[in-house]
């Protein structure tokens, strides 16, 4: 095949799916099979908060099946990620072998939508919660006091 055909694939299918949003997933690892993810990037579904935290800085996880429900709480000393959602299992190995890399909550539609039919069986994150909040970490460094960040138990 040459170069003007792969272009000219790739065109089509940019035409066939103009003005359409492809669905992101919940959660991504790093490409290549030697490699391991430097962080692990949380994002939130409002778009509007990203955090980091260093696979350097890891100290354990714990996955519990609840029954409708997967919780999963990652160790970074001295935070924790809770991720709540379904499939959560799928995203151990990733863990374990240090090539998970990010992390995202899925809007409500996308999720219904793998609840109905998710033949690869990828995660189906519904939230994800953040302990100690990092400007919570950052006020008491600063030796500052702020309500809105000094809660022991927020919504992240």
């Amino acid at each position: 095949m040459s170069n003007n055909e792969y272009g000219g694939f790739a065109r089509k299918f940019m035409q066939d799916h103009e003005g359409e949003e492809l669905p992101q997933r919940s959660w991504t690892r790093e490409r290549q099979l030697t490699a391991q993810a430097l962080n692990l990037r949380v994002d939130w579904i409002d778009g509007r908060r990203s955090e980091g935290f260093s696979w350097h800085r890891y100290a354990g996880f714990e996955w519990e099946d609840v029954g409708e429900e997967e919780h999963l709480t990652i160790h970074f000393d001295p935070r924790f990620v809770e991720i709540f959602g379904r499939n959560l299992g799928a995203l151990i190995d990733d863990i374990a072998e240090g090539r998970l890399n990010r992390v995202r909550e899925l809007p409500g539609a996308q999720r219904k939508q793998l609840e109905q039919h998710n033949p690869e069986n990828e995660p189906i994150i519904r939230a994800i919660n953040v302990y100690p909040r990092f400007q919570a970490l950052l006020q008491e460094i600063k030796g500052e006091e702020n309500e809105r960040y000094t809660r022991s138990a927020e919504r992240a």
